[in-house]
């Protein structure tokens, strides 16, 4: 069959609708006077659109939404099947692409229409987590197969990938149990499903997932969280391994997704000491005392356990219960206990490592006891806090014994943690053979964008570039030891590699300082440059006082810096439609629409599920930069699905300075799906047009493009 590629079928579809903006309307009307493919792709699109605005409203049968959607006593009336069905356009829109290519009759197209409306309204959480599904079919041992539905963008791909870390219940290492993980490319059965069967060992409990497309920077998960599956007994409940390992894996998330998923499992298995003692310590941010309930629960537990014979997780959460209590009784008889009667599990470890490190004991015989304790059982808690001791007495024999330790095992390391190990390394002379031979052995191996070491929620963008701030770290640490040993073309040769690297505008005044002191002014006052050029980062001074080796950069070496950052920033634009009328609410209630909040501006938009979710750091780079937005008469928009709960602790956004605005509220999670959002917290660009130009996780690039975006400063790139 004839085709062209030049415009994809949404943006036809947009097009044929007249909701392109009119730059992108122009191009498509360009391309259509050569092209006869796309203009019947139009016509037909136009067409059917006028097909299914001429048809008059089916009726649904009585008693539809009734059975879709069950009202309570006393609960308000439902949404009449009319009101849905508002926007016939967005109705065409779905049934033109889902239907490309096909002769459908009138019947079908009503069908399909309901279709679409019904898949816009079906709850609260349609976004996302309603619009997308992916489900998992465990039909014999080992074989775990994987069903996708979705209308998300992701529809149109030829095919998809599902990323997964499985759990599988090990009696010697549950603390901290390895994940299993899987990357599988799921096959297209027809416009927006895919299938796929995964080989998972027989004995998995429970598994999380992610949906992306093949380039890894489109994620689609169950609204932020990850789709899950948890092994369910006869009776169709998750068994008690299932909820255990769903508790360990969320609890790397949020302390309120661990709470929201505790509470759940303790509900189900209410006397099992693991989940209250989790309930509690995930809790203890709240700042409440814990109450009565919780000690008169761990006296029970307590009685009834010590006549029987608890395995070692239960031990455990008997004394990590009774320590948070304040029952050192407790809390020491079941320690005891642990270590005495299962030596080498990963808990007894963990209980060793507790009392070896509350020791007043010196450096040294601390070691020989975690020594003795690896010799039991090899964990990598263990070997981490080996190694920080060995650095702390310079030994380089130590080091070595306990740094083959701490690198034995990938699994629960990562690229910030090593580069943590090297610097505490290259701190101490005697180790400085040791932290080189590190260094080249990090920086040989090749960051893999599909291993375990990226996480579910991260993008391939995001990945690659916090991989790439590690290795420049790990650069300049190279370029300090050689330039210690007197190599200076081999430091040289590190310190540019970590300025290609990195755009940290404090890495560059940490390399200018470098290339100053070894005599290379030109180079140092281009990288001072680069760092002044950023409009974003606050570094003042720039150069400590009392340091003259740098002078202030030039305004033709600022204007080369400036082009620069443009350059770089460019290779992160975006451009999307965005849908202006996606509504959010104030606190108060008061609605209006995504393009009137925006002001029609250059915006920046900080999503979240929860505000107490947004890291501080970020408030804080928010504040610093509120002047600069505000000059440039860029917008600032912060957005939560949801409000915290009450007894959330509030990271302080509420409390801060008045160029902050205030939380809007996107409880439809119409923004969450117009923007493309896929994670607890995220920041997006929306320029004056109302097109996407930046979806990412980095907050400080989002900044720097929408003051470049806004100043003009990128118009020539975009």
């Amino acid at each position: 069959m004839e085709s062209c590629t030049q415009f994809d079928e949404w943006t036809l579809n947009r097009y044929a609708d007249g909701e392109l903006p009119a730059p992108y309307a122009a191009a498509v009307r360009q391309h259509l006077r050569s092209c006869a493919v796309c203009r019947r792709e139009v016509q037909l699109i136009r067409e059917l659109s006028a097909a299914l605005r001429s048809m008059p409203t089916p009726k649904p049968p009585a008693g539809l939404f009734e059975e879709i959607f069950p009202v309570e006593a006393d609960s308000a009336a439902p949404i009449p099947f009319a009101v849905a069905e508002a926007d016939p356009a967005a109705s065409s829109r779905s049934l033109v692409a889902s239907s490309r290519a096909l002769t459908v009759s009138a019947g079908a197209l009503m069908l399909a229409g309901i279709a679409a409306v019904l898949a816009l309204t079906i709850g609260p959480e349609r976004a996302m987590a309603g619009s997308s599904t992916l489900r998992f079919h465990r039909e014999e041992p080992g074989a775990l197969t994987l069903r996708y539905e979705t209308i998300s963008p992701l529809a149109a791909e030829p095919g998809v990938r599902a990323r997964l870390r499985y759990w599988v219940p090990d009696s010697l290492r549950f603390a901290q149990t390895e994940p299993g993980y899987r990357a599988v490319e799921l096959s297209r059965e027809e416009p927006g499903v895919f299938s796929r069967t995964v080989t998972l060992p027989p004995g998995t409990v429970y598994a999380a997932a992610a949906v992306e497309d093949l380039d890894g920077n489109y994620i689609d998960s169950d609204f932020g969280r990850s789709w899950e599956y948890l092994e369910t007994d006869a009776e169709g409940r998750a068994t008690l391994d299932a909820r255990l390992y769903q508790v360990l894996a969320t609890a790397d998330l949020s302390p309120a997704r661990a709470v929201e998923v505790t509470e759940q499992a303790v509900s189900e298995y209410p006397e099992r000491p693991e989940l209250w003692a989790a309930l509690l310590l995930y809790g203890r941010d709240t700042g409440e005392t814990p109450p009565e309930a919780h000690r008169e629960r761990l006296e029970r537990l307590d009685a009834a356990a010590r006549p029987r014979d608890p395995g070692p997780g239960e031990m455990h959460a008997l004394s990590l219960y009774a320590r948070l209590l304040g029952r050192e009784d407790i809390e020491a008889y079941w320690r005891s206990e642990l270590t005495a009667e299962h030596p080498r599990h990963e808990y007894a470890s963990q209980a060793r490592l507790r009392t070896i490190l509350r020791s007043s004991t010196s450096p040294a015989e601390k070691l020989d006891a975690l020594d003795r304790s690896w010799r039991l059982a090899p964990m990598p808690s263990v070997a981490q806090v080996g190694l920080q001791l060995a650095q702390e007495v310079s030994d380089p024999a130590l080091t070595r014994v306990w740094l083959e330790r701490y690198a034995s095992d990938a699994v629960f390391r990562d690229s910030r943690l090593d580069v943590e190990v090297t610097e505490g390394m290259a701190e101490v002379p005697a180790l400085g053979a040791i932290a080189e031979e590190w260094i080249l052995q990090q920086l040989n191996g090749q960051p893999d964008w599909l291993g375990p070491d990226r996480p579910l929620a991260g993008t391939r963008a995001n990945f690659e570039a916090e991989a790439a701030e590690s290795l420049a770290r790990l650069h300049v640490l190279l370029g300090r030891l050689r330039l210690t040993r007197g190599d200076r073309a081999g430091a040289f040769d590190a310190f540019e590699r970590a300025a290609e690297l990195s755009w940290n505008p404090r890495v560059f005044v940490e390399l200018a300082r470098f290339h100053a002191e070894a005599g290379s002014s030109t180079r140092a006052a281009q990288l001072l440059a680069l760092a002044q050029a950023d409009p974003v980062i606050p570094l003042e001074p720039h150069v400590p006082e009392g340091e003259d080796w740098a002078t202030a950069p030039t305004e033709g070496r600022l204007a080369v810096a400036r082009a620069a950052w443009r350059e770089h920033l460019a290779a992160s634009l975006l451009a999307e439609w965005v849908n202006g009328s996606a509504r959010l609410a104030t606190a108060s209630g008061k609605e209006s629409t995504l393009h009137e909040a925006t002001g029609g501006d250059v915006t920046l938009v900080i999503h979240s599920l929860q505000p107490s979710l947004v890291p501080s750091e970020s408030f804080d780079l928010l504040e610093a930069n509120a002047a600069n937005l505000g000059a440039e008469g860029a917008q600032m928009l912060l957005v939560a699905v949801e409000p915290d709960p009450p007894n959330e602790t509030q990271t302080g956004a509420l409390d801060r300075a008045d160029s902050i605005p205030p939380f809007l509220y996107d409880g439809r999670s119409e923004v969450w799906e117009a923007l493309g959002a896929w994670k607890g917290v995220q920041c997006f660009v929306v320029d004056a047009t109302g097109i996407l130009r930046y979806r990412g996780e980095d907050l400080a690039t989002a900044l720097r493009l929408t003051l470049m975006l806004r100043d003009g400063s990128l118009s020539s790139l975009t």
